[in-house]
């Protein structure tokens, strides 16, 4: 009877059925110099953030609903190096709530363009 009502109620407010598993999220960043791919990480709740490294580097992920159908990823790069740091908001990215890859390129001019690849998919 608790399995039927718990499925039930999970039919009855998609957004409970979205964010019942979390999501995993990989990003890779490139620009003219390197490329940094980020370990996969997993957002198990909405409003939470989450950090990976890559190199000196480091990437920090939020997911957020925006409706039934939508989630919202907020990302935020920063990179420590001897010359400086570095620190950067990404493009906020309004994704399909059951997984999506998304690859924007950035820049004015080879020299200056970097790329931003992410996949989101629900964890299950």
């Amino acid at each position: 009877m608790k399995r039927k009502l718990l499925g039930l109620l999970m039919f009855s407010f998609p957004c409970l059925a979205l964010s019942s598993g979390g999501y995993e999220v990989s990003v890779m960043v490139k620009d003219a110099e390197k490329e940094l791919i980020f370990p996969p990480i997993e957002i198990p709740f909405f409003g939470q953030t989450v950090i990976s490294h890559a190199g000196d580097c480091a990437y920090s992920g939020k997911l957020t609903q925006e409706s039934e159908t939508t989630i919202r990823l907020e990302g935020k790069m920063s990179c420590h190096y001897k010359e400086g740091d570095s620190f950067m908001d990404m493009p906020a990215l309004s994704l399909d709530g059951s997984g999506q890859v998304v690859s924007i390129e950035l820049g004015d001019g080879d020299a200056h363009m970097w790329k931003y690849n992410v996949e989101v998919k629900p964890i299950n």
